[in-house]
């Protein structure tokens, strides 16, 4: 006999869910099936794992502590199943002596009531003594309103009593509390809409001896338009607008509505209470009415998720009352209680409500539908923490803020206004200063006192050196003004137009006039200085930026005592014109205050130039340059009398509003403004423990290249950013001196820029590489270069390289594959290009070596990310991963091969494809440098999301209002799963930063709709030699998700997703694996098959890609592919030196029909054609198929909706001269449909064993024949009626059975099979087949096993042996896996043939 299944592991809905507090935090109990686990919620270690009910599922689950020993850490927690008719009691115990957690689950007997069990509550304890473990009592309310206790005293047997009733009705929920004076009071939402609310005193009530209390109902709300899901009491309480405190009652219902109701009255109504002689009546109210008011009780309404809402909770507080709800759509949903004004009062007859239901968060933490179960647990910050399961399987944790107004630990969401950020950049200005006398003078910083001190005339004494003849040395003497005059800028602040005039004497004797002009302005804001280049054809009016003063205050002490000594400040800036490198620098001489002279030298780089130059300005009337002279002032606007015609200068828009975003990190970022503003915005972590977030604005200068039009660029792995302008100057961002240094210039606006730092080094201190592309041109410009330390200015190539590409192309993305030395850009249309940069030539341009035209489809590759895999021999793999907007995400594998002659020829071959669930567009990816997960970012609708795919699970969301927006996000890359988020919407800046994924996976789940089809894959050997084997499963969520099993005693879960497919568009119907594991086939409706490709891949696992798909049989695809079978007819070596791959594909369809398909893989050319193609009838569904292989030819048995057999010889592909494909035997068995089928050879290919399950409850055994010349079969059935007390939907195949040894037994064989259907019980059968030539064939079976399984509507069936369990030789472990809404593992022993 079968010894019982052991559970290994199950994947259930999750229907209930309790948090219990201990001493190193919270513990949470998860209800799946019959099934509880006990998790860690800190850790998600798996404590324990019992069996609760024999069949029934868990519905519920309430805790409450009876006690703790001499030491804290031992205590006992009182627990309460119930699920259906049946409770039970069980006890929580921890006994350890240190810190750490060794909990057992003690339970006690099943007791079984009269009627279904909606809520039930634990008796309060009786006094403050927790060290006593005295009775546990129990009140729980059933489906026709009567509450029932279950009495439980310590070595005393239960006791189940009925205690009260409340008016007769059908229920669907209730709620069941006691309350704080000593009564038991009920809500119950009905069938037909109605909230009833009614109460009892507990008074002696609990006794065995007590007589039946006085019951009194307090209200009768006709409260909704459907059935009543969920019901319940808050705790005493008060809120806005509620004024003294009150007890409200939440409801949900099938109409989609929340509504709160005020039973306030009920706690007054409790002093009049007499003994209630019609339970269906109604007590008089206080004030002496007949009439239960439920009219004017109902406190707020409002419409709530898309679907059905199963459950409502309050989460309140001091300052507020919030109500989280729970749906049919997977949602939670977070609602504030809050004041309406008069014109938005409830609307209901008689109503004086001034209540309204606020919509607060919405959490999407689920897939497909329905949250079944939630805990709640109250923190000390105030903040509430939320478990919720689903029939997912899932459970997740996530904390709610008090307020919409207040974030999470550590979160930022704020919005900013250019109005907002100018204030805070005020607010920061220096402030008033006391001088040494006391008196209040204006703060003047260094700068403002140098450019306060340019004002006047100034003799200037240039010498001018020039390396190259065609340049001329020699002196400059002159005259210098710096004249103050109306602001041309509103952030300027205050501006000189500089003038020179003088005389230049050159070296060769030459002497000639020469004038310079210039404006220099001073910017308040950021304490700088600049100088601006002006019109050649207007010398007022301000061109362009020359360069700005950078101050070098390493010796500074405090302005006062600058000014006060002696002393030397020097400065000095950069710019780039095109190829030439100008480097100005100051000496700035300060005598007892006053500025006497100073310095200014300049030392020009470039093609053409090789100078330098020293000016001395000087004055003779010092007193005119006493610093203090002049306060340098706030911008005024320039009058309206002397603005001319075109103006006299540039002056700034009136309204300037945010442009670009840049992240220079997850805690800071750079964004410029349509008016050229570059401003800096800063996390700032407040508080001890940085429980708080504030965002610190900062101006870096204003730049008339960065108007309207600028582009960011950060290197990846490295520190560096990069600055696009709109005349094509390309600025370096400085980090610690935060200012920005030209560093390179082309010849037009800047249309994509990338930059990134070289892993491998250079010659010399060439460690960077940019890749830029102007707009409207086809060249990419690629330049190499090095980051001096010395200077600004970074030490670039001579001449870039170029990369050609077609003219209507347009650069989306780029990056350089270091040790292929391949460049490869991503397009706007969805192309790849490749480039050979290992013979790179300055005298021509490179094209690309190899295209990938449809890598995204026709959408936008918005991320190019190379990675590699060193495998076992210490050879490099190599992989690069692409993203796009057309919803994927990609790995391609890389070769490069050196021909004779040089040149570079690559083989490019995709080994995954994928889409994440938010889509349709992914903007951004990257692999944690903690974690190595894969971490995906882009917009969902109106939503910004980011999805860590590794953990399947999305970490963030936002919304934003959609993708057509200016926006950055960078990830923390510390495993947190943190980032920050900048966008803008409606002119305003907004910022989300959080340090931590928005919620916690505690346990991964599954499908969120019914499992319809499941496959298990051979057992692979990686390249390690591990052993490894696939689960895939297909659900009506139309995903294909690929799990491995991880057996390791207590951990988290089994089972782990590797890959969810998203391909299908209807419910899958089939899986089935290839012998050698690599390749997946499925089928669904709408006459979808699909061929997937699965193989290891580094960092994500495994990588499946569609390889080909089968043609659609009729125009509109409305058939529904039943079953196929597959038969493996060409493939060549073994699965890792795999190039082609040949297969026969039978294929059956819901109008009867049945077609042949050859498949034909490799790596050059995919096809799947039609080879015959036949139909059973017109009237019948085909519903299953498999291959029977006879000596002749291939022969497959099909199963039909009619309960018959048929047998079909099948031709090979190279000799189908016909295409027609007929039946020729048909062998009546079922009563009707059959559901499921498995066959087997159980002799030389020419007897077939065949197991089916039919809709009749019947299992079909039949025996087939072959003769070595024919392929005509012969047949012998056998059917076991009642085999199952409802439909077989499974039918697998396990193993033979242990034979005899001896002579008489030789031809007898022993076949072990698994059968499951609808009445949720697993059995196994051994089929004895008597082959003997020497008597007559027959057929014995036996039941060997038969167990519940918590699978309600089992669909498919698989096994898996699970190796090195046993010592013994002869025998084997077998894990058994089912699935329908679930999954579930069960292991079983049996003797098995070695």
């Amino acid at each position: 006999m079968l010894q019982d299944g052991k559970i290994s592991d199950v994947i259930d809905p999750v229907t209930a869910l309790a948090l219990v507090q201990c001493h190193l935090g919270p513990l949470l109990l998860i209800g799946e099936g019959p099934y509880v686990k006990l998790l860690d919620h800190g850790s998600t270690q798996l404590l324990a794992s019992n069996r609760v009910f024999d069949t029934q599922s868990l519905h519920g689950i309430v805790t409450g502590k009876i006690g703790t020993g001499h030491d804290r850490r031992d205590w006992v927690i009182k627990v309460l199943f119930w699920g259906g008719r049946w409770l039970r009691f069980g006890q929580l115990r921890n006994d350890t002596n240190d810190d750490d957690i060794n909990v057992r689950l003690d339970l006690e007997d099943e007791v079984q009531a009269s009627d279904w069990v909606l809520d039930a509550a634990l008796q309060p304890a009786l006094n403050q003594d927790t060290s006593i473990q005295s009775e546990a009592n129990a009140v729980f309310v059933t489906a026709q309103n009567s509450v029932l206790a279950l009495l439980h005293s310590r070595g005393e047997p239960l006791v189940l009593r009925h205690i009260a009733s409340g008016p007769m009705s059908m229920l669907y929920s209730a709620h069941i509390e006691w309350t704080d004076d000593g009564r038991i009071i009920v809500a119950s939402g009905t069938v037909f809409g109605e909230v009833l609310v009614w109460s009892f005193p507990d008074d002696g009530v609990l006794s065995n001896t007590a007589l039946p209390p006085s019951t009194q109902v307090h209200h009768r709300f006709n409260a909704h338009e459907g059935s009543v899901f969920g019901v319940r009491i808050s705790p005493s309480l008060s809120g806005i607008g509620l004024g003294v405190r009150k007890r409200l009652l939440a409801s949900c219902s099938d109409d989609r509505t929340i509504r709160v109701w005020n039973i306030s009255d009920f706690e007054a109504q409790n002093m009049f209470a007499k003994s209630h002689p019609d339970i269906d009546g109604a007590l008089p109210d206080t004030k002496g009415s007949s009439e239960l008011k439920s009219h004017n009780q109902c406190v707020a309404e409002i419409m709530g998720h898309q679907s059905r809402i199963w459950n409502v909770k309050f989460l309140a507080s001091k300052d507020e009352i919030n109500i989280i709800s729970f749906g049919e759509d997977g949602t939670a949903q977070v609602w504030q209680l809050a004041s309406a004004p008069p014109s938005q009062n409830l609307n209901l007859p008689g109503s004086r409500s001034c209540q309204r239901l606020v919509h607060q968060y919405t959490y999407t933490y689920h897939s497909g539908k329905n949250i079944w179960a939630s805990a709640v647990n109250r923190k000390r910050d105030g903040t509430y923490m939320i478990c919720t399961g689903g029939a997912d399987g899932r459970v997740v944790s996530y904390d709610i803020p008090r307020s919409s107004n207040s974030s999470k630990r550590g979160f930022l969401s704020s919005q900013w206004t250019m109005q907002d950020v100018t204030k805070q950049l005020e607010e920061n200005k220096p402030k008033v200063a006391t001088d040494e006398c006391g008196t209040e003078q204006t703060r003047r910083t260094i700068c403002s006192q140098i450019f306060a001190s340019f004002e006047g005339i100034w003799t200037i004494n240039r010498n001018i050196k020039s390396a190259l003849s065609s340049y001329p040395s020699g002196t400059f003497t002159g005259e210098a003004r710096f004249e103050s005059r109306p602001q041309s800028d509103g952030e300027a602040g205050t501006e000189y137009l500089y003038s020179e005039n003088g005389t230049f004497n050159t070296e060769q004797g030459l002497s000639f006039q020469a004038t310079r002009r210039y404006v220099y302005r001073f910017q308040y804001t950021s304490d700088t200085i600049s100088v601006w280049f002006v019109k050649p054809d207007d010398e007022g009016v301000v061109d362009y930026l020359f360069h700005e003063l950078h101050l070098d205050l390493a010796v500074e002490q405090s302005v006062a005592r600058q000014f006060q000594g002696e002393n030397t400040i020097f400065a000095n800036g950069y710019h780039l014109c095109v190829e030439d490198h100008y480097t100005p620098s100051y000496k700035f001489s300060i005598e007892e205050g006053v500025l006497r002279q100073w310095v200014l030298s300049y030392r020009v780089n470039g093609p053409q130039k090789d100078y330098r130059t020293e000016a001395t300005y000087s004055k003779q009337n010092h007193e005119d340059n006493r610093a203090p002279a002049r306060e340098v002032k706030e911008p005024v606007p320039l009058p309206e009398s002397s603005r001319k015609n075109g103006d006299l200068i540039n002056r700034a828009a009136t309204k300037d509003s945010f442009k670009t975003y840049g992240c220079l990190s997850s805690d800071s970022f750079l964004t410029t403004t349509w008016q050229g503003k570059l401003m800096l915005g800063a996390l700032v972590s407040l508080g001890r423990k940085g429980e708080k977030t504030q965002l610190e604005w900062r101006l870096m200068g204003h730049f008339d290249v960065l108007k309207s039009s600028s582009v960011f660029a950060r290197a990846t792995a490295s520190d560096l950013i990069l600055v696009g302008g709109n005349d094509g100057t390309i600025f370096r961002y400085d980090s610690p001196e935060k200012v920005l240094h030209p560093v390179r210039k082309i010849d037009r606006k800047i249309a994509f820029l990338h930059c990134q730092c070289l892993q491998i080094q250079t010659a010399g201190t060439l460690d960077h590489l940019l890749l830029v592309v102007g707009l409207g041109i086809s060249i990419a410009h690629v330049y190499t270069f090095g980051l001096i330390s010395t200077g600004p200015d970074p030490g670039f190539q001579s001449r870039p390289h170029l990369l050609a590409f077609p003219e209507s192309w347009i650069v989306t993305s780029a990056h350089f594959v270091e040790p292929l030395r391949i460049w490869i850009l991503g397009f706007r249309h969805g192309a790849l290009a490749f480039y050979d940069a290992t013979n790179f030539s300055i005298h021509h341009t490179s094209a690309p070596v190899d295209v990938i035209a449809d890598a995204h489809a026709s959408d936008a590759v918005t991320t190019v990310l190379p990675f590699s895999e060193v495998t076992t021999t210490g050879q490099a793999n190599k992989f690069v991963l692409t993203a796009g907007r057309d919803g994927h995400y990609a790995v391609h594998t890389i070769a490069g091969i050196r021909t004779t002659l040089g040149s570079l020829r690559l083989e490019t071959r995709t080994v995954h494809r994928s889409a994440p669930p938010f889509g349709p567009n992914i903007e951004g990816a990257t692999f944690d440098q903690q974690t190595c997960d894969l971490i995906l970012w882009g917009f969902r609708s109106k939503s910004f999301v980011v999805w860590n795919a590794s953990k399947n699970m999305e970490t963030m969301t936002v919304e934003c209002g959609g993708v057509h927006r200016n926006w950055c996000y960078a990830p923390r890359m510390d495993g947190s799963d943190g980032g920050s988020f900048v966008w803008t919407k409606a002119s305003v800046c907004h910022v989300h930063a959080q340090p931590y994924s928005s919620h916690r996976v505690l346990q991964s789940g599954g499908h969120g709709r019914e499992i319809k089809a499941m496959a298990l894959s051979p057992v692979i050997v990686d390249d390690d030699g591990s052993l490894q084997q696939y689960i895939a499963t297909g659900a009506e969520d139309t995903a294909i998700r690929i799990w491995s099993y991880k057996s390791e005693k207590r951990s988290r879960f089994g089972f782990e997703c590797l890959a969810t497919l998203t391909k299908h568009t209807t419910g899958i119907q089939q899986l089935r694996w290839s012998a050698d594991g690599g390749i997946l086939f499925s089928a669904a409706g709408r006459e979808e098959f699909f061929i997937w490709r699965v193989q290891p891949v580094p960092l994500l696992r495994i990588g499946v890609v569609c390889e080909a798909i089968a043609p659609a049989v009729t125009e509109d695809g409305d058939l529904r592919i039943m079953d196929f079978a597959l038969e493996d007819v060409g493939t060549d070596g073994v699965s890792q030196q795999q190039t082609k791959w040949e297969y026969h594909i039978s294929v059956v369809y819901s109008d009867g029909s049945f077609r042949v398909y050859h498949c034909l893989l490799n790596y050059f050319r995919n096809s799947v054609e039609l080879v015959q193609c036949g139909t059973y009838n017109t009237v019948n569904c085909l519903t299953q198929v498999s291959y029977l292989g006879a000596y002749l030819g291939l022969v497959a048995c099909t199963a039909s909706s009619d309960g018959h057999l048929a047998f079909w010889p099948i031709s090979k592909p190279s000799i189908a001269t016909d295409k027609s494909l007929r039946h020729t035997h048909r062998v009546p068995l079922h009563q009707n449909y059959i559901k499921s089928m498995a066959a087997i050879s159980i002799e030389n290919h020419t007897k077939f064993l065949i197991v089916s399950g039919g809709d009749d409850g019947a299992l079909g055994i039949t025996r087939v024949t072959f003769g070595p010349l024919t392929r005509e079969p012969e047949y012998m059935k056998m059917l076991i009626t009642k085999a199952h007390a409802a439909a077989i939907n499974a039918v697998a195949y396990v193993g033979k059975g242990r034979s005899s040894e001896s002579q008489e037994e030789e031809h007898v064989h022993r076949h072990i099979f698994l059968s499951s259907g609808s009445d949720q019980r697993v059995k196994t059968w051994v089929v004895t087949v008597h082959c003997s030539p020497y008597s007559l064939p027959d057929m014995d079976v036996e039941v060997l096993g038969d167990r519940h399984t918590s699978v309600a509507d089992v669909a498919s069936l698989a096994f898996h042996v699970l190796y090195g369990i046993s010592h013994d030789s002869d025998r084997f472990s077998i894990t058994v896996k089912h699935a329908g809404c679930t999954t579930e593992l069960v292991q079983y022993n049996y003797a098995f043939e070695s």
